[in-house]
């Protein structure tokens, strides 16, 4: 029978079999591998994990084909690239499926009105171009609506900050106001005043960080203004087509402080 070294290498006195060499690109694999697998979870990164999950199969190829080196790792993180791929994939789709019906659901508001009917109240609203005051005994805000833009062409919200399109069956308004500061001191009017548009169930639609810009400079961009001061700005908001022929604009002043506006001339 053949001794333990008829085939290889046969020490010599003092002598030790040479170590096995390191599989380099089978622990590249393996970190890889690790790496991509943990970041596949992760949203927005996982996109990139996919990418790297794929060099790391590659190297893991690379490192079961070397001849006289160890493949466990190689094997490993063969292994773990395959499931992050999948996995990015997966998640990915996922991911993006969720943040796209995120933008669906449109940002709303239930608001409540009085019977009151005079100038400015949902019953009554104002025509564009008229002041209202806010701020009751103590006014603090004149607001008049100059222009509501309706966009009716698709390469009108086109724009390269977002490229956002109206959900189905919406259109985008653009609503542009004046606003002068009464109270004492300064103010910034995003901080006091919020802009909607309300359907004629009461139901208030808002601004929403996915809409694209308006002709004019964002209203809560708009920096402080002081005593008798005023400032100009635009809102946009997604709203349903079918509410554009009742809905209004309304101004508000804190949670009961608020003035109606018509949408068109």
């Amino acid at each position: 029978m053949a001794g333990p070294y008829a085939y290889g290498f046969r020490p010599g006195p003092g002598q030790t079999p040479p170590a096995r060499r390191r599989n380099g690109f089978g622990i590249a694999a393996l970190v890889i591998g690790i790496v991509s697998l943990v970041g596949a979870f992760i949203p927005v990164i996982n996109y990139l994990s996919g990418v790297l999950a794929l060099i790391g199969l590659v190297l893991a190829i690379v490192g079961i084909c070397l001849k006289h080196r160890p493949k466990g790792m190689a094997i490993t993180g063969g292994i773990l690239s395959c499931v992050a791929i999948v996995t990015s994939i997966v998640l990915a789709i996922t991911y993006t499926t969720a943040f796209v019906e995120s933008l669906e659901d449109l940002p709303t508001t239930n608001y409540s009105t009085d019977a009151a009917d005079e100038p400015g109240a949902y019953a009554n609203p104002l025509p564009l171009g008229t002041a209202a005051t806010l701020g009751g005994d103590e006014p603090q805000w004149d607001v008049s609506i100059n222009e509501v833009l309706v966009y009716s062409d698709d390469d009108e919200y086109q724009t390269a900050s977002s490229g956002a399109e109206p959900s189905s069956g919406n259109r985008y308004i653009s609503i542009e106001l004046t606003v002068m500061y009464l109270g004492d001191g300064s103010a910034t009017p995003s901080d006091d005043l919020s802009v909607a548009f309300v359907d004629e169930n009461l139901m208030g639609y808002t601004p929403d960080y996915a809409n694209p810009p308006g002709p004019n400079t964002p209203f809560d961009e708009l920096g402080v203004v002081y005593a008798n001061e005023s400032s100009s700005g635009s809102v946009v908001i997604n709203v349903p087509e079918q509410a554009l022929s009742t809905g209004l604009v309304r101004v508000g002043l804190g949670a009961t402080d608020s003035c109606y506006f018509t949408v068109y001339e």
